[in-house]
């Protein structure tokens, strides 16, 4: 199943974490309105300087205003409000009714984005594509753009204009520092001479770990999560959420 379908007929939704989330997948995002697919986006952490943040940058990327979502989890904390979120991913996945949904990838970057992810696979039974953000939470400088094991991922890569109205895209959360944070990154790339990779492509595959009480790395990364303990407050929010499933799909 091809990941970058331009099969019209295909209903989209993103589910993002945190307005500027998007920043990954925008100009995906944009070819599909201008390609006549039906596209929603939604967003778990809202709040009203990030929402009319992220309508700003719908309304660029050409998603209408009725297609967003905002869901108002608390930033930092959508683990523990996972309980009261399902109803509202299930509902969210019955109004929308979308043939594919694509969220961060589930590979310990933030404990919100791997909660959007658990919330998305919980509720929505059809195929689930992943977006790297950034990984891992141990280090302060996160690889981003990048899948900590690439196999299975495919590449879209950007024109020269996509290049520059993905630029256009990062500066428009000035709530946030992301800009700042992107260009420090490539700093980072280039002292490491490595090449400089955030604005000339974007990635996805399709979701196939769907262990929630393992991380999703190579061996030796994998060990290394395992004894943090933002991993354990992830396995403790677990517990509780796969109750959770486990009461609502009860006879």
């Amino acid at each position: 199943m091809k990941a970058f379908s331009t099969d019209p007929k295909l209903r989209w939704l993103f589910c993002m974490t945190h307005p500027d989330d998007e920043i990954s997948i925008c100009i995906w995002i944009r070819r599909l309105v201008a390609n006549g697919n039906a596209v929603h986006m939604s967003w778990t952490h809202s709040n009203p300087i990030r929402e009319r943040e992220g309508r700003q940058v719908a309304e660029m990327l050409g998603v209408p205003q009725e297609n967003l979502h905002f869901l108002s989890a608390s930033d930092g904390a959508v683990c523990d409000e996972i309980p009261t979120l399902l109803p509202t991913f299930r509902q969210l996945m019955q109004t929308v009714s979308p043939d594919r949904v694509c969220c961060g990838a589930f590979e310990q970057g933030h404990i919100d984005h791997d909660s959007t992810n658990y919330l998305v696979n919980a509720t929505f039974e059809g195929p689930i594509f992943e977006i790297p953000f950034y990984h891992t939470y141990l280090t302060r400088l996160q690889r981003i753009n990048r899948f900590s094991d690439p196999a299975a991922e495919e590449v879209l890569l950007l024109q020269r204009e996509e290049q520059t109205f993905k630029k256009k895209i990062a500066h428009q959360y000035p709530s946030q520092n992301i800009w700042s944070v992107l260009l420090s990154y490539e700093v980072w790339q280039t002292v490491r001479l490595k090449p400089i990779e955030l604005a000339n492509s974007e990635r996805m595959r399709l979701q196939t770990h769907n262990d929630f009480s393992t991380p999703n790395h190579p061996p030796a990364l994998s060990r290394r999560v395992l004894k943090s303990p933002t991993w354990n407050r992830w396995l403790m929010a677990l517990k509780v959420a796969q109750s959770q499933v486990a009461a609502l799909d009860a006879p």
